[in-house]
């Protein structure tokens, strides 16, 4: 009976390791055929100087230039990029805290419970095609801009913050209380999909280990620390990575726009463009790597 169950056992561990690599092969397939070819010519034009004339790529090799102009040069570069890694602590603390509290809420039983989640995930559905569209437009102004025509316009918003700021004659208790309420907006924004993470995580918990807990006297803040946190702790490291990947290519993040007026912009920089972009992939990956290996030797496995 024990070998028939061990056997059985073993065959689902199997299935399940060939869903996970046939989910990695269909990744890979789609990187060999869409991504591969593309990040190689990027990594060519960061090591030169990319000439265009009459519809023709030119490429001159120039070594390490673009990446030593980057940082002894370019004054906006470097500034640029430490802005942006404190703005993604911030935002990586306070969006991991609140999707985390949101989703502890969530899943607790009552009425409405799933349309409020659906209200919680749908600015990821809304976002996902004005951000397209916001790009597209964007890039064509700024192309229409280095030829010196008339492109399409670029997505006019109305800035609420600077019209209380005139209204109020840039009153500076005014602008601590607009700083605020766009903090918490942006949060409540980019939290989508770290919530429906939490929420997975928190049901697939055993209720038997909270009632355990219960008849032993624990109190509910002792079985958050002591069976939510561990048993979502591999939920946490999965948010962590999405939230710090989402963070460095948010649309918004003011490095990555620089990056792409290098290129699209009056500078028409392919080469020096590309070059900062690989920078900045590398500090992506090296925080990701910081965080991941910090945080792994913490993450508690039901079967280990």
């Amino acid at each position: 009976m024990k070998e028939k169950k061990k056997r059985k056992k073993s065959g689902l561990l199997r299935r399940k390791a060939n869903v996970g690599r046939m989910i990695t092969y269909f990744w890979l397939l789609g990187f060999l055929l869409f991504v591969a070819n593309p990040l190689l010519e990027s990594l060519r034009y960061a090591f030169s100087d990319v000439q265009i004339s009459f519809g023709n790529v030119n490429l001159v090799p120039i070594g390490f230039d673009n990446f030593i102009k980057a940082f002894t040069l370019d004054v906006e570069f470097v500034p640029l990029l430490i802005d942006s890694l404190a703005t993604i602590l911030i935002d990586i603390i306070l969006i991991t805290f609140f999707s985390l509290f949101i989703a502890v809420m969530l899943n607790r039983e009552f009425r409405g419970r799933g349309f409020l989640r659906a209200i919680f995930f749908l600015p990821v559905i809304i976002t996902s095609g004005a951000l397209v569209f916001v790009m597209e437009s964007d890039i064509s102004a700024q192309f229409a801009g280095a030829s010196g025509q008339q492109g399409m316009p670029m997505l006019q918003t109305v800035d609420f913050r600077d019209m209380l700021l005139t209204i109020t004659d840039g009153n500076r208790a005014v602008l601590i209380l607009t700083d605020a309420i766009d903090n918490v907006y942006q949060t409540i924004w980019k939290s989508g999909v770290q919530i429906l993470l939490f929420i997975a995580g928190l049901q697939a918990i055993s209720p038997s280990l909270y009632e355990s807990a219960q008849i032993d006297g624990s109190t509910g803040w002792e079985c958050f620390w002591k069976i939510t946190l561990p048993m979502i702790s591999p939920i946490i490291v999965i948010n962590l990575v999405y939230t710090i990947i989402d963070s460095f290519t948010d649309y918004n993040n003011e490095l990555l726009r620089y990056i792409q007026r290098t290129a699209f912009g009056s500078m028409l920089d392919f080469g020096y463009s590309a070059a900062l972009a690989w920078i900045f992939f590398a500090v992506i990956s090296i925080f990701l790597l910081l965080t991941v290996g910090v945080l792994s030797r913490r993450v508690f496995y039901m079967n280990d």
